[in-house]
């Protein structure tokens, strides 16, 4: 039985011989099971399986308090250095991970961060370009059609991040999944490399949106 309700993802074999717990088809049966697991312990593992796939910088985010906060990190195995650490937080209006939050934001969350726009230290860019407010909901227009955000030259000059979300049961941007690297390395957004890192992205985005549990609210 138990082969069986695994295949069919009811059940999922855990690390430690003998045990057993509830698959991805489960959790759609009710609260009790969402409320049974870990979703950051297992959001950081799919994080690793990631990092082994591109064997960049890759970090998992969520949205708290206004900011996207790191909760998770795996570096490249390359002698890099990029500097993002766990409970670092990032900005919705100067960071690819930040705005892809921004971009599905409830009215009352949204106009919180508007409100801040014009009072910012800097002048806000995006890819090495100055944007104002009217651009900026444009690229969060963008971002939600498309669940993917790009960024340049925001941790360092010469540094590309692309980003997508773990979208949660009611709607809202529960993590976002970010691989980090040079642009020599990943390049911007249209070449082979860079559709790789992409690719790789949305595969861990349908892997782990399933491993958490789709469901609608009722």
């Amino acid at each position: 039985y138990l082969v069986s309700l695994i295949g069919t993802g009811l059940v999922t074999r855990l690390k430690e011989p003998g045990l057993y717990d509830l698959g991805p088809k489960a959790l759609k049966l009710g609260f009790k099971a969402i409320k049974r697991i870990d979703r950051v312990t297992i959001a950081n593992e799919e994080l690793g399986t990631l990092n082994s796939l591109v064997d960049e910088t890759v970090f998992l985010s969520i949205w708290n308090d206004g900011e996207a906060l790191v909760v998770g990190r795996k570096a490249s195995s390359r002698p890099i250095t990029l500097m993002v650490r766990i409970g670092e937080v990032l900005s919705p209006v100067y960071s690819a991970t930040g705005r892809l939050f921004a971009a599905f934001l409830d009215d009352q969350q949204m106009d919180r961060v508007l409100n801040g726009y014009s009072s910012l230290p800097s002048k806000p860019q995006l890819n090495g370009r100055e944007i104002g407010k009217a651009e900026y909901l444009e690229e969060l227009a963008a971002i939600q059609k498309t669940q993917f955000s790009l960024g340049l030259g925001e941790f360092q000059s010469n540094v590309v991040s692309m980003s997508v979300p773990i979208m949660g049961p009611r709607g809202t941007v529960e993590f976002v999944l970010t691989v980090i690297g040079y642009e020599s390395d990943i390049g911007g957004e249209n070449n082979i490399a860079a559709e790789r890192i992409k690719k790789a992205l949305f595969q861990s985005q349908q892997t782990l949106t399933e491993k958490l549990g789709t469901w609608e609210a009722i």
